[in-house]
């Protein structure tokens, strides 16, 4: 333990006598480098000998500058005494001197401040913080003219940059023993100090645009302070509200003067006159505005003052977008009214000076009110940023955002309503806007609605039975004509076009309908016939003369749909049901009758074919008995290879589908039934006579024998002579018979057979 503390203590030791060696030593350091500026050679005039200027500090650009100035002045007392040599060394001494000014003037402008007087209490009222607000927007509209300034400057740098280039490219061209060679000498250099002074010039601007920018920063953020701060106040809510009723009584003096100056307009035929009452007209215009916008101000001062008294519950936001958008509107239209109005005097009034500067005096004060309603909007739209702030913190987030989704959506339905009322075009001299677009629409709609609910009202009492479909689909088919008729009025009548001279119309429609819609107005009457007297009625099974059969589908304005077998839907005009020969299978009775053709092969009972007809007729479904209307089987004839009997069914053509066919359908069970009974159907058969081969010719007749006296009429044929059946070729029979034979064969004829289902 003894030997640990003794080890401590010296260690202790030794750290105190190497901290006065630690501090006295020194880390080691660059020494940095001095400053020397470059001269220029003026009998051998470099270029770039100024490229370092922007980079070093002012006190080195004053000794710079100096330098080369001594250099200079050096140089010029040796050049030969021309006058122009003489101008462009005065000029340039000028351009030195102009360098040391705008320092000058920098330094000034260091002690310039850009919110002089300009105070920022604690515990403001709403006044206090509005004459801040104000005197901080007056700086922001300087630092906003130094900005221009700063970008004039800098357009100013690039043309003194390119002036430099062009001299320097005709130095180049200039060779040493040229006489021209000193002249562009001179210009490359008086162009290198233009250019240092150009910026300088921009220097100064960027320094006094940090420096303010930073002060309205600070400004900015007072503001906020003092937002954060606000005090109620009694006696700024009195002299707010008398200055409201103040800015109301001028606003109101000012409509009526300028309601007066336009009835003047009209009493006086003299253009100048005119011309002097229409700017009176502009600048009420203007001072009207500026009280609404002033109007405004105070009544937000008004708003951020009462949410700030405790004793009051509630206070709502105070918003009005319209009279902002109004506004702007307004200055909009007053300042292209100026411009019109300028031009006017420049071509009325020409050379005239004198006359030119009368009116122009009094565009100058048109022009000084719509840059101060400017600068209004802008405060408005400060002080509503600054009642929300306020509001936002003496009310609550949630409840300022609800009471701003009020007025957000107020603001909408109001652009709404401007972007409705906007014209489009106009019809006999009546303004359409997308409202009246909007109307139309929703009256389309309203009628498509009307006829849609209709058609459910109908079908809903169809399937309840209380009417039936065709009356019901009758009177939907007209009262939609009727709804379609009035929509068509009402647009009309909306359009601006008076209803009362729709004869007008119906006469121009009968002109129209005579050349070019014969054929379509001949369907549209056709349809409303059909509806009318009900030849057809939707359901209907019908048969036409051009051969298309099915179902009626529908019954349009200007043809029917029809559903074929083959599930085709065929769009058939309306004319040809009424011109042509039309087969409705189900006008008023359903039950119509049908005839099944078949045969059976000679002797068969007919009895047992009756009673498989019969049994085969009730198996299909369609089949309709009672004791008036009975299924009968008829013998028809005696074919060739057959009994040719009709099955005569009932048949009910609304349980038919207008997809099949009724006699497939009677077939495939009389076949069934007729394979269960073994009764069989024939196949068409023929008889053959056949000859056989070899026959001898008969042996000449000797000359002048007698003829036969047997054969009296030759067109009787010889005894044995034989005929084979008509179109046939004879053959010798089989096993080489050389007698007549006969064989039977089957024929691939078509007879025998039922005809065609």
């Amino acid at each position: 333990m003894p030997s640990r503390a003794l080890l401590v203590c010296l260690g202790v030791l030794c750290l105190c006598l190497l901290i006065p060696s630690l501090a006295s030593a020194k880390l080691p350091s660059t020494k940095p480098e001095e400053f020397s500026p470059v001269i220029p050679d003026f009998n051998n005039l470099s270029a770039d000998w100024w490229t370092d200027w922007p980079d070093v500090t002012l006190d080195e650009r004053e000794q710079w500058l100096t330098e080369v100035e001594k250099a200079w002045k050096d140089w010029s007392v040796s050049l030969p005494e021309e006058a122009k040599l003489a101008e462009q060394v005065k000029t340039v001494n000028l351009r030195f001197n102009d360098i040391r000014k705008i320092w000058k003037k920098r330094k000034e402008l260091k002690k310039v401040s850009i919110l002089p007087d300009v105070a920022f209490p604690a515990d403001p009222t709403v006044l206090q913080w509005a004459e801040s607000d104000a005197a901080t927007a007056r700086g922001r509209q300087r630092f906003d003219g130094l900005r221009l300034e700063k970008a004039q400057t800098d357009e100013n740098v690039t043309l003194s940059l390119n002036r430099f280039r062009e001299s320097v490219s005709a130095l180049r061209e200039k060779k040493t023993s040229d006489p021209g060679h000193l002249k562009a000498t001179l210009n490359v250099f008086q162009a290198q100090v233009s250019h240092l002074q150009v910026l300088e010039e921009q220097s100064m601007i960027n320094e006094q645009i940090a420096l303010w920018d930073e002060e309205l920063k600070y400004a900015d953020a007072e503001l906020t302070r003092m937002l954060k701060e606000l005090k109620y106040s009694a006696d700024a809510a009195k002299k707010l509200s008398a200055a409201r009723t103040e800015e109301k009584s001028g606003l109101e003096e000012l409509v009526r003067e300028r309601s007066d100056s336009q009835n003047l307009i009209f009493e006086t035929s003299d253009a100048a006159v005119t011309m002097q009452q229409q700017i009176q007209m502009m600048n009420y215009s203007v001072e009207a505005l500026e009280n609404r916008l002033q109007l405004r101000k105070q009544e937000l001062l008004l708003a951020m003052n009462s949410v700030l008294n405790d004793a009051v519950e509630q206070e709502k936001l105070s918003f009005s977008k319209d009279l902002m958008s109004n506004a702007e509107t307004v200055r909009d239209n007053l300042t292209r009214q100026l411009n019109v109005r300028q031009r006017q005097i420049v071509a009325w009034v020409g050379e005239d000076s004198k006359a030119m500067r009368k009116w122009w005096q009094q565009f100058e004060k048109v022009g000084s009110g719509l840059v101060r309603v400017r600068d209004m909007i802008d405060d408005v739209r400060r002080y509503e940023k600054a009642q929300l702030f306020v509001y936002q913190r003496q009310q609550g987030w949630w409840r300022t955002m609800g009471d701003r989704l009020v007025l957000q959506f107020q603001q909408l339905r109001t652009s709404w309503r401007n972007l409705a009322n906007y014209e489009l075009f106009a019809v006999s001299q009546q303004p359409i806007t997308l409202k009246d677009i909007a109307k139309m629409i929703l009256v389309i709609l309203a009628a498509w609605a009307c006829s849609r609910i209709l058609n459910l009202i109908l079908r809903r009492m169809v399937r309840k039975s209380r009417t039936s479909e065709q009356a019901a689909y009758t009177l939907w088919r007209v009262l939609n004509y009727c709804i379609v008729l009035i929509t068509f009025v009402i647009i009309l009548a909306m359009v601006g076009l008076d209803t009362s001279k729709l004869t007008l119309i119906a006469g121009a429609l009968s002109v129209g309908i005579g050349f070019g819609m014969q054929a379509i107005f001949s369907n549209f009457i056709s349809g409303i016939i059909l509806l009318v007297e009900q030849p057809l009625r939707v359901g209907d099974l019908v048969e036409l003369e051009s051969g298309v059969f099915g179902r009626i589908r529908d019954i349009n304005v200007r043809s029917t749909r029809i559903t074929t077998r083959d599930n085709v839907d065929i769009l058939v005009p309306n004319s040809e049901f009424v011109t042509g020969r039309v087969t409705n299978h189900t006008l008023e009775d359903p039950v119509r009758r049908i005839h099944v053709t078949f045969g059976v092969a000679y002797g068969t009972d007919p009895e047992q074919v009756r009673e498989a007809a019969m049994a085969a007729a009730e198996r299909v479904p369609v089949t309709f008995s009672n004791w008036q209307r009975k299924t009968e089987v008829w013998l028809t004839g005696f074919g060739d290879s057959s009994l040719d009997f009709k099955l005569v069914v009932w048949v009910n053509s609304n349980a038919v589908s207008s997809l099949g066919d009724l006699n497939a359908l009677y077939n495939i069970e009389l076949l069934r039934e007729f394979n269960q009974r073994g009764i069989e159907i024939p196949f068409p058969q023929r008889d053959l006579h056949v000859r056989s081969w070899g026959e001898q010719e008969p042996p000449p007749r000797e000359v002048g024998s007698a003829p036969d006296t047997e054969r009296v009429d030759p067109r009787e044929p010889l005894p044995d002579e034989r005929r084979g059946s008509a179109g046939i070729e004879d053959w010798p029979g089989e096993g080489g018979d050389t007698g007549d034979g006969e064989s039977g064969g089957d024929g691939g004829g078509d007879g025998g057979g039922s005809p065609g289902h």
